[in-house]
């Protein structure tokens, strides 16, 4: 990898801030005797939970739905799992469906007292739950492939003209599928314009200064900033009244660079029904509220892909 200064001494950082924070880990089979806390999911929010828990000395059980390979997520996470001696207090395969107290106030999962009772309760199940997939007027008489954008693994877009429905994150990560398996097209359809910053340590340091979260009096500095050095001649998919801090910017740098190439386009709408060889959609100009007036075209595709999002979760 190509040495760069700025990603060196962002990662410089994240390892001095790490020894100076991270809890230290507890001897191998060590007996924590702190309050006893169930961790509900071993997925990124889950495994760095129970490791700041188990750092502090309580004793933790993860209980986890899936098996071993659902641990974390990536790689990092993984590592952190072992570190602070989870394997041993991680129960697979057992999906939680009800958490209840005791008469003497201590938690029970699942109703099977065997599995321990506990202090309390930590529920890392995320934001994400099943799939969103709507139906769409007409979607029977599509004669190609429509697929969530959760479902991609083992597909292929070569050679196809590819269309997705949705203008988040997940459509952003849709595209990129699409980009490095040879699409001959892509088309977001995407109900509304979203800020997208790209990916850069340096940029995002600078907008991570706002400790507020939220619009400020200054907001305008970086939006300006960013249409005049970032959007460019993309300008019109910049929202416009929607504030940069108004929602969570969608982190990508090669969105702009495949529209730009002509690979990729993105239309601002409404869906209105599916034909046999696309999609009807009304195509609004910008400014224009969503369901508002357009002009109706018929955008061409072999594939759909369904960027519509996940159902809340289930936090019992």
């Amino acid at each position: 990898m190509e040495f760069h200064p700025i990603f060196w001494a962002y990662s410089l950082i994240q390892w001095f801030l790490d020894k100076l924070l991270s809890p230290t880990p507890p001897p191998p089979k060590a007996t924590l005797g702190r309050p006893r806390i169930a961790v509900m999911g071993a997925g990124l929010t889950g495994v760095s939970s129970a490791s700041h828990c188990v750092g502090h000395g309580f004793d933790v059980t993860i209980f986890e739905a899936g098996d071993e390979k659902s641990i974390g997520g990536i790689w990092s996470i993984t590592q952190l799992w072992k570190r602070y001696g989870l394997q041993e207090r991680t129960k697979f395969n057992t999906r939680v469906t009800s958490a209840k107290q005791d008469s003497r106030g201590r938690w029970i999962i699942n109703n099977d007292p065997s599995l321990g009772h506990f202090d309390g309760v930590l529920a890392a199940v995320g934001t994400c739950g099943d799939p969103k997939m709507p139906h769409m007027p007409d979607q029977e008489s599509f004669n190609g492939e429509i697929f969530h954008s959760s479902k991609l693994d083992g597909k292929t877009a070569a050679g196809k003209k590819v269309l997705i429905i949705g203008g988040g994150a997940s459509a952003v990560e849709a595209l990129e599928f699409v980009v490095h398996t040879d699409a001959v097209s892509t088309s977001i359809l995407a109900r509304s314009d979203k800020w997208i910053i790209p990916r850069n340590a340096f940029v995002d340091g600078l907008l991570a200064l706002n400790i507020f979260g939220q619009e400020t009096t200054f907001s305008w500095i970086p939006e300006r900033l960013l249409k005049r050095f970032f959007y460019r001649d993309l300008e019109d998919l910049a929202p416009d009244s929607e504030g940069l801090f108004t929602e969570t910017p969608m982190v990508n740098s090669d969105i702009f660079h495949q529209i730009r190439d002509h690979k990729a386009e993105w239309l601002r709408g409404d869906i209105v029904g599916f034909t046999e060889n696309g999609i009807r959609f009304r195509r609004r100009a910008k400014g224009v509220p969503k369901g508002g007036p357009g002009q109706e075209i018929e955008v061409k595709g072999d594939m759909v892909i369904m960027a519509t999002g996940y159902q809340r979760p289930n936090r019992l």
